[in-house]
């Protein structure tokens, strides 16, 4: 009979589980750097790559790592060739539903908003010289992720907790405030929500969603963030709005409807 391991041991144990997962997500964050690089070069990306892609992304570490290199692009430009285009379009799609098998939403609501980040121009044929934007947004609004109002609600906490990002005021600290310093700092706090409030429910149009859902959504974080009256009745006003209630689409045209077949 094995006589049981000595706290010590089990330590041992722990710490190797660590290292391992240490050396796993440092191997993760290499290739997904490199496959992004790929991605925005016009490198080759091999089916061997593609499939170690499709693993990674299986994993936490892998789906945070995409996100962070693909936002990390940005610097450099927004803007990109037609091959790219289509290749992040095929990448995020499978990033996405990762997200969405695996309720990770932090990383899907970085790939959110860099659906309405990059884009590629084009002319549409017409008598218009000027050309013409098309982001993301257009091929991706059919991810599953979208429609769960889970996504949604988390995407939304943690943007507004990411906006705030400095330490939460402790009570001493509050207490040592005169009233109209705590009325001031609760008001630029509810004006910030107002604000990306009206940012998450101009994507979800954006996105296609129903009238109901982001009406739904937008009273329901109206009232978790104790917003007052005229904040309500301006973003119902925008929602209500027939002109922005229209989903973005994309313009029709060959070369849009045969995509490369090799990204």
């Amino acid at each position: 009979m094995d006589s049981p391991m000595s706290s010590d041991q089990e330590q041992d144990f722990l710490d190797e589980d660590e290292d391992e997962e240490d050396l796993f997500e440092k191997e993760c964050d290499i290739f997904i750097h490199d496959f992004v690089i790929k991605i925005f070069s016009g490198s080759e990306i091999t089916q061997e790559d593609k499939a170690k892609f499709g693993v990674v992304c299986q994993h936490s570490c892998g789906r945070q790592a995409f996100a962070k290199h693909i936002d990390a692009q940005r610097v450099y430009s927004k803007s990109v060739d037609e091959m790219t285009f289509y290749r992040l379009i095929q990448y995020f799609a499978v990033v996405l539903f990762e997200c969405h098998q695996a309720d990770d939403f932090v990383p899907a609501k970085n790939l959110m908003n860099m659906c309405f980040t990059f884009y590629h121009e084009f002319n549409p044929g017409d008598e218009v010289d000027t050309p013409k934007k098309e982001f993301l947004t257009a091929y991706l609004s059919s991810q599953p992720i979208w429609q769960s109002m889970r996504y949604w609600n988390a995407a939304f906490f943690d943007a507004v907790h990411s906006e705030r990002g400095s330490p939460a005021i402790s009570s001493k600290e509050w207490e040592s405030w005169s009233s109209q310093e705590q009325l001031d700092y609760q008001e630029c706090d509810k004006n910030s929500l107002f604000g990306k409030l009206g940012t998450f429910v101009s994507n979800m149009k954006a996105f296609g969603l129903s009238k109901d859902m982001c009406s739904e959504f937008l009273h329901k974080m109206s009232t978790i963030g104790d917003l007052e009256e005229d904040h309500v009745t301006m973003l119902e006003k925008s929602l209500e709005s027939e002109l922005e209630c229209v989903p973005i689409r994309s313009f029709s045209r060959a070369s849009l409807l045969s995509p490369p077949v090799t990204p």
